[in-house]
């Protein structure tokens, strides 16, 4: 099957279970005329040095979940070479190295705030600290100048946080049981769990789970691969 590349990007990557053998889990979007086009996900790297337009054969597709899936770039009809990419997998061809590291800056900055102010709300959620607080109204003063919604609304949303949502997506959780738990649906074990927290830094070791963000934990790991996934 021959599909022309609109973008690539990588999903996830890291190392096979025995701890050396590096892979990339990598999305390709696929130009059919539409918007956003088809996405098909591969483990086979080398597709990141092919740019937009250029032309593939996928060989046979599978589908798993509902997702469509290749093994490898059987051939490469034309060709046209990408952009050097980003950390975080897209590509910035007109950017600095002192523009990115800017752009960096502002982001880290960006997440830091925002999980700040999630434990926050967890913390008035838990009525561990008080709305008349100083800490907390920092907090809701800061949501309100960003969010839409007024800030009663805001305020009202937030006992919600302990639904579960999309399985894909965010997701709070009520204890690191239940977070081990759902990463056990997904295929990994308590220990293949941990190793990738230590891996990514999260944690130092399994003593740091009760300390872990649950929610940012289930981002992070949200893709994570299970090892019948690796063709390899």
């Amino acid at each position: 099957m021959q599909i022309t590349i609109k973008s690539t990007r990588i999903i996830k990557e890291g190392f096979q279970s025995n701890g050396t053998t590096p892979y990339k889990w990598v999305s390709v979007i696929a130009d059919d005329g539409s918007e956003k086009g088809t996405e098909y996900t591969t483990f086979d790297a080398g597709v990141l040095k092919l740019g937009p337009g250029s032309v593939i054969d996928i060989g046979d597709i599978e589908t798993k979940e509902g997702k469509l899936k290749f093994k490898k770039v059987v051939s490469v009809i034309s060709e046209l070479k990408a952009t050097a990419p980003a950390p975080n997998g897209k590509t910035y061809p007109d950017m600095s190295k002192e523009e990115w590291r800017e752009k960096q800056l502002i982001e880290r900055a960006s997440f830091e705030a925002q999980t700040a102010f999630k434990g926050i709300i967890d913390l008035l959620v838990a009525k561990i600290i008080l709305p008349e607080g100083e800490i907390a109204q920092g907090a809701l003063d800061w949501a309100s100048k960003r969010l839409s919604p007024t800030l009663q609304e805001v305020v009202a949303t937030m006992p919600h946080l302990g639904r579960p949502a999309d399985e894909s997506g965010p997701r709070a959780f009520k204890n690191v049981g239940d977070f081990l738990t759902a990463m056990g649906k997904k295929g990994l074990s308590r220990k293949q769990v941990i190793d990738e927290l230590i891996r990514l830094k999260m944690i130092k070791g399994e003593a740091d789970l009760p300390k872990l963000d649950l929610t940012i934990a289930w981002e992070a790991l949200g893709d994570a691969i299970t090892p019948e996934d690796i063709p390899f």
